[in-house]
């Protein structure tokens, strides 16, 4: 195993600790060197598969019967997002691409340092959604504007880890499977891909054990930075792509 090889390992499965811990974190730690070692191509639609595997392991039974309604408006509004993203996607540079998931991320992470005197409705979380559908297609990284929602909707940090799960599992299997009809030459299958799926299954166990001993206010700090982390990312992935 090289040594790019193993970073990626370690990054995998660190993202899926974040993942399931916190409700973010998967496509932005792991997202990286992936798109370095395995171009963005192929880097996307893996990612989409691994991000599936660790939504279901994450997902709360519970969460599905109390919050039935919640999810399925986000759900329905990431569908209408991912479709929308597929039919635009092929007449969108890759860097504008970036650049733009970039600034819906940025947008998302101020509003969450304004203080609302009061939630978000129906109408406003569903445009959330939709935006979090687009990002998930183009670049395999919705959780942070989907937990922005769900946070603006005047949920609890904890809750919105829990709520995330379900949201994103049907998000990223749609987007997976889309992907896969279009371009399956650019999945690895292979031995390279059942490792990934490995170190995934290993980190969201973990995460799934340490989860609930997680503090709120943690939980809020680190999307905060985990979501500000993923903004540098991609702007300058757009930067590197478009000057160099």
């Amino acid at each position: 195993m090289t040594v790019e090889l193993s970073i990626l390992m370690v990054a995998i499965c660190l993202g899926a600790v974040l993942q399931v811990g916190v409700g973010i974190g998967f496509s932005i730690i792991a997202g990286p060197p992936m798109m370095i070692l395995l171009g963005t191509s192929t880097a996307v639609p893996v990612l989409l598969l691994l991000n599936t595997i660790v939504s279901l392991i994450a997902t709360d039974r519970r969460i599905l019967a109390n919050k039935r309604k919640t999810i399925l408006i986000g759900i329905g509004g990431c569908l209408i997002g991912v479709f929308a993203g597929l039919a635009i996607y092929p007449f969108l540079s890759e860097v504008f691409v970036l650049t733009l998931t970039a600034c819906l991320l940025l947008i998302g992470l101020i509003t969450t340092l304004i203080p609302f005197h009061r939630a978000i409705g129906t109408a406003g979380f569903s445009a959330v959604s939709g935006l979090s559908g687009l990002a998930t297609v183009w670049a395999a990284t919705p959780g942070p504007l989907m937990v922005f929602g769900l946070i603006a909707k005047g949920h609890q940090a904890k809750e919105v880890a829990k709520l995330v799960q379900p949201i994103a599992l049907v998000a990223y299997g749609i987007a997976f499977m889309l992907h896969s009809l279009s371009s399956a030459q650019a999945i690895p299958f292979g031995s390279q891909l059942w490792a990934f799926i490995l170190v995934t299954l290993i980190g969201s166990l973990i995460g799934r054990a340490i989860g609930p001993y997680l503090p709120q206010p943690l939980i809020t700090v680190a999307i905060r930075l985990v979501s500000l982390i993923a903004c540098c990312v991609l702007f300058q992935r757009a930067y590197v792509m478009a000057y160099l």
